[in-house]
């Protein structure tokens, strides 16, 4: 009688707890950037061998509130480049829906999981680089995918491979983030037209582009870009995948050329034309979060330290150049920021939508 108590007693304590879990990703996120430890169970051959099939596995790990958590779910490859070129694909990770249901979760079902791409030792800095770059939009907005840090051990069911422990982070799924914001996924996002955007959520998702230096992405192509309708019937811009910018650093990476960029570590603003008073207003936004950015660069102690002087060099010249160009009221910021390359239309796009006629 007294162990009946005492389950109901403590099922009654966590309540409250499992009725803010929201989530499997809400299980997980710490809110900090130290990494959650993550045991991932799973036949590595048909992974090695990048198979498209989805395989069984079997997940452990222990939540916000100190709980073990154990799942089964399946476990598929995702992504392009990624996909080809590295020896260890990223992951999306596939749970069921009945399951998350019976366990008071919300429904949101598929995560992708970014891992690291070989067994180079540099390869798991690239991941870390790429983590701080999407810890950085959070930072600068909330339109942007949350992420979880993970220290992730792969175990393989089959045995035929010694487990493997590699740097790694979730991603917030597209459908969550959808609700959190409100907002509903476009799902056919190609050519949608410049004004039909939201200003200033356009203007901060094409800015973050530029600071990390990412040319790899397109808004009228909708590549690397997720789109969502506010309630006002605008849309929201959302970028993802930064494994090609400057601020990563990533030895595959290679410039956009049609684009206008010669050198990944060059910045090219892609965004499209909006009033002065927006842009000022979203650079200013910027700058009030710029020392906390650079705080994010300095103390996250698990990146080598070579990695985070380059990385605040990279950061402070984007934010010393960023205050140069907004303290110039001569000259509209936009004009600024396209610079050199503000004759080069991106492919596909209208060419009204990236010029001005100054001031």
């Amino acid at each position: 009688m007294k162990s009946i108590r005492f389950t109901l007693l403590l099922s009654f304590l966590l309540l409250p707890l499992l009725a803010t879990a929201g989530s499997i990703f809400d299980l997980l996120h710490t809110g900090t950037e130290k990494p959650v430890a993550l045991r991932l169970e799973v036949a590595m051959d048909s992974l090695l061998a990048k198979s498209s099939q989805e395989q069984p596995a079997h997940l452990t790990f222990t939540d916000v509130f100190g709980q073990v958590q154990e799942w089964d779910l399946e476990v598929g490859l995702r992504g392009k480049f990624r996909r080809q070129r590295c020896d260890y694909p990223p992951l999306k990770l596939n749970f069921s829906k009945k399951e998350l249901k019976a366990a008071g979760l919300e429904k949101y079902d598929k995560y992708k999981m970014v891992t690291t791409c070989s067994a180079d030792p540099l390869a798991g800095n690239l991941v870390l680089k790429e983590y701080l770059a999407y810890r950085a939009y959070n930072i600068l907005t909330e339109k942007s995918f949350r992420v979880q840090r993970l220290l992730i051990t792969y175990v393989d069911t089959n045995g035929n491979h010694p487990d493997r422990v590699e740097q790694g982070f979730l991603i917030e799924e597209t459908d969550e983030l959808a609700d959190r914001l409100g907002a509903e996924e476009i799902e056919s996002a190609l050519g949608q037209p410049a004004e039909a955007y939201a200003p200033a959520a356009e203007a901060t998702q094409a800015l973050v582009q530029y600071m990390v230096s990412n040319g790899d992405w397109s808004m009228v192509l909708a590549r690397n870009i997720k789109v969502f309708k506010g309630a006002d019937g605008q849309l929201i811009p959302v970028g993802y995948d930064f494994d090609f910018s400057g601020w990563v650093g990533a030895p595959y990476a290679s410039p956009t050329s049609e684009i206008g960029q010669q050198s990944i570590y060059q910045r090219v603003y892609q965004g499209y034309v909006q009033p002065d008073q927006t842009m000022r207003e979203v650079a200013d936004s910027f700058r009030e979060h710029r020392r906390e950015i650079m705080d994010l660069i300095d103390n996250f102690g698990d990146l080598a330290v070579e990695d985070r002087t380059t990385l605040h060099r990279f950061a402070a010249r984007f934010f010393r150049e960023l205050n140069q160009m907004n303290n110039n009221g001569a000259i509209l910021l936009y004009d600024q920021l396209r610079g050199a390359v503000a004759e080069i239309i991106p492919p596909g796009a209208e060419v009204d939508a990236f010029r001005t006629t100054g001031k």
